[in-house]
């Protein structure tokens, strides 16, 4: 059963608040309660499926994919059978990650209720297609982009069902709750042209082409969606701004418009509207590690320590491996606020889930002179 995040349920920083934003703006190697905090961390900007990000870059800057990488996408695979009809299905289905240029980059044979992983990918487009009996029942598009290692986590959900006088087939289900959008014919034509562009990224052109669709059918949240990406990847992050608030004033309930929106505003501190779009978006999607992650963020850049921790927690239950910068983040509130224990906790977490990271030595050291005894 999904649930939100309670601010009661996080640790109390209230009685600390002022303090812990007095130490939030100090800089790398500056004192701490006699010793200096080992590390900074930047405000978290997480890679994800459709926003093209670059480090802060005006124009996102892409890598061809494949292997060879250090970047992971994983998930949840599961089909939902109760719309069956008794019938047999397909007990096993067959994952095929591809780069947006077509190259097949691993096939792996799944079955509902595992988990499936593909590793060690470069920077890049990918497309994630399901097979079942050979033939494609859905394409997904996932983008991994970072200066550092990304575990993009990417649950699928199908639903099989039996239409009418006909044999049982899977169709799209809850892998994104509103990633389809009846269109005419002539609408379908720009925007496949349009992906076929974004896989080539020739980003002008399917700007151009997402522009014309929004502009025949003004309700195509997709296309806004689409639309909004293009813009941020062209270094036009107000357009981008107004295209996902667009695809949200259609579909309110659209998680990568609202992620994507959250993610944006973070990235320009501008937090109080950040929470804006992405508490909502936590209320009516609670099991997006992405959204808790993002809105977490914002309430500690905005001094709000309890929800800050309540929703850091929760992206790191929903995604343990993916979202473990969350504990980077929690050290840092809990050193500020002097609550060392919890501090080094955090710490000794996440060097167990990123085992090769920098600063590792910096960490242990911290780690054995606060761990709680």
């Amino acid at each position: 059963m999904s649930h939100s995040p309670s601010p009661s349920s996080a640790h109390s920083l209230h009685a600390v608040d002022r303090r812990a934003h007095a130490r939030r703006r100090t800089r790398r190697g500056a004192t701490k309660g006699g010793r200096a905090w080992p590390f900074a961390v930047a405000p978290v900007l997480l890679a994800a499926a459709a926003l093209l990000c670059a480090g802060g870059a005006a124009r996102a800057q892409i890598g061809s994919g494949g292997s060879g990488g250090q970047h992971s996408i994983y998930g949840e695979f599961k089909v939902d059978e109760s719309k069956a009809g008794g019938e047999m299905v397909s007990i096993s289905f067959v994952l095929v990650l591809m780069t947006d240029t077509g190259k097949v980059v691993e096939r792996q044979s799944v079955m509902s209720g595992t988990r499936y992983q593909f590793l060690g990918l470069r920077d890049g487009f990918y497309d994630i297609v399901v097979e079942s009996a050979g033939s494609p029942v859905i394409r997904l598009r996932v983008q991994l982009t970072g200066r550092g290692r990304v575990d993009f986590k990417q649950d699928i959900s199908l639903e099989w069902e039996k239409p009418f006088g006909s044999k049982s087939v899977p169709k799209k289900g809850a892998v994104s709750a509103a990633d389809h959008y009846q269109r005419t014919p002539a609408t379908q034509s720009l925007f496949d042209k349009a992906s076929a562009a974004i896989r080539k990224k020739k980003f002008d052109e399917a700007a151009a082409l997402l522009q014309k669709i929004v502009g025949a059918d003004p309700k195509d949240y997709l296309a806004w969606t689409d639309l909004g990406t293009m813009h941020y990847a062209l270094g036009n992050a107000a357009e981008a701004e107004r295209s996902y608030a667009r695809a949200l004033a259609e579909r309110p309930n659209l998680l990568a418009a609202a992620v994507n929106l959250g993610r944006l505003r973070v990235a320009a501190k501008n937090y109080e509207k950040a929470i804006e779009v992405l508490k909502p978006a936590v209320e009516k999607h609670a099991q997006s590690a992405d959204a808790n992650h993002l809105l977490g963020e914002a309430y500690l850049q905005t001094a709000h320590y309890d929800e800050a921790v309540a929703h850091l927690d929760e992206a790191l239950r929903l995604d343990p491996q993916g979202k473990a910068e969350a504990h980077l983040r929690l050290a840092m509130l809990y050193d500020a606020a002097r609550m060392k224990d919890k501090a080094a906790a955090q710490l000794e977490q996440f060097l167990a889930k990123r085992p090769a990271y920098p600063d590792r030595k910096k960490f242990e050291q911290y780690i054995k002179e606060n761990k709680k005894k």
